[in-house]
């Protein structure tokens, strides 16, 4: 039962599109230290609904750039390469998995709404750590990937998983993937944007985001994500579980965080996650049209 249904997980993965030719364009790009933004350009210009979603971000509260974004010219200009691959990745994973099954919408949309809300707790905690934020945004949002990939490979047996939405449970729900497929869903997530060719920290990120001690290299990445995970989850919660502390939640709800914060040299207090958790809450309310963005 755990051999196929593992091989089931995978044989999806293999089912899914390679990235479309656009996001291999920007890859190459970005790979080549001589290009120009003229080359950034050329390459996303023939991809009318990439140009859209770039500078529907670009013009939106996220970046917060006082003049009107236009044209793609003055996007990659005012935004710069890093910031347009990423929201190039970003677009890319979302298109992957437009024609997931319908019939559980609000289990999908719930799954975004998450990954979103990792994605801006990441870029938060992110520019305080002098790590790129908009990097760190799109690890948060695509951490849960490989939970996509099971629901495709397998809806009824996944379902009562992926629709876990009880704290302890949803944070650690790799355990149970692991008792019923062999597998988990960061792994699952490492194994696709491997062979999408994603970046090695983004890979890190995903791959590792449950286990970061388990993590050999950009470990730190892993660490923001895992954190920003349960952050976000707690910042959702409804009292009472809003005004218990923040740091005795996460240090029990994760009991080796503590020491992997020291070995990064993090020093993170209860005041620290609260300005974290007030900045997440305010970033929820301005920058909402971001998710709209990428899923439309």
């Amino acid at each position: 039962m755990e051999q196929s249904s593992n091989a089931k997980v995978f044989k999806q993965i293999e089912t899914l599109p390679s990235l479309p030719a656009t996001v291999t364009k920007v890859m190459a790009v970005i790979a080549n230290p001589e290009s120009s933004g003229d080359d950034l350009v050329n390459a996303i210009l023939p991809d009318q609904a990439m140009c859209a979603t770039i500078l529907k971000i670009a013009n939106s509260a996220f970046f917060g750039i006082p003049r009107e974004v236009a044209s793609m010219d003055k996007a990659v200009n005012v935004l710069g390469f890093n910031e347009v691959h990423n929201i190039v990745l970003g677009k890319a994973v979302f298109n992957s998995f437009e024609k997931i099954n319908k019939a559980n919408k609000s289990a999908i949309d719930a799954f975004w709404q998450h990954a979103f809300h990792c994605g801006l707790a990441a870029k938060i905690i992110a520019e305080d750590m002098k790590c790129p934020p908009s990097e760190l945004f799109i690890a948060g949002l695509i951490h849960d990937i490989g939970k996509l990939v099971f629901f495709m490979s397998q809806p009824l047996d996944y379902l009562p998983i992926f629709e876990m939405d009880d704290v302890e449970h949803f944070l650690n729900c790799s355990e149970e993937e692991l008792q019923q497929f062999n597998v988990d869903h960061g792994e699952v997530g490492l194994h696709l944007l491997t062979r999408w060719m994603f970046p090695d920290r983004l890979l890190s990120a995903v791959g590792c985001h449950h286990y970061p001690e388990s993590c050999h290299e950009n470990a730190l990445y892993a660490v923001i994500v895992q954190l920003s995970d349960v952050l976000s989850v707690l910042v959702s919660q409804p009292p009472p579980a809003q005004t218990t502390q923040l740091y005795s939640q996460i240090t029990t709800l994760l009991p080796r965080t503590k020491e992997l914060w020291e070995r990064h040299n993090l020093a993170i207090d209860e005041e620290q996650l609260q300005e974290w958790a007030t900045a997440l809450r305010a970033s929820i309310e301005k920058d909402s049209a971001i998710l709209s963005a990428f899923s439309s």
